[in-house]
């Protein structure tokens, strides 16, 4: 039997995975946590994102912190935004004459 580096609990000996903590060992022989395995996935998500940011703001596009977001992010927002208020303004004034 052998034990688990993350949570100590006892093991088989052919073990690859610990059924109490979820760790799994690597074929490199490491042991990596699932809490290891989401945030290095997480890491590189963000990673991902910032490079494509950085990549698309080289370009004299909108400022960069407008693509780091998901689901559209905070340019659309504002440009929804703004259409509105535009909309708004024209209302007014055709209800105004």
């Amino acid at each position: 039997m052998k034990e688990c580096p993350a949570c100590h609990a006892e093991l088989r000996d052919n073990a690859v995975s610990c059924p109490n903590c979820g760790g799994s060992y690597l074929p490199d022989g490491k042991f990596e946590t699932c809490w290891e395995a989401d945030m290095a996935r997480m890491v590189a998500e963000r990673e991902r994102k910032v490079d494509r940011a950085e990549r698309f703001g080289r370009w004299g596009r909108p400022h960069t912190r407008f693509f780091l977001e998901d689901k559209a992010g905070c340019l659309v927002s504002v440009l929804a935004l703004t259409l509105t208020i535009v909309a708004l303004a024209a209302a007014l004034v055709l209800v105004a004459r």
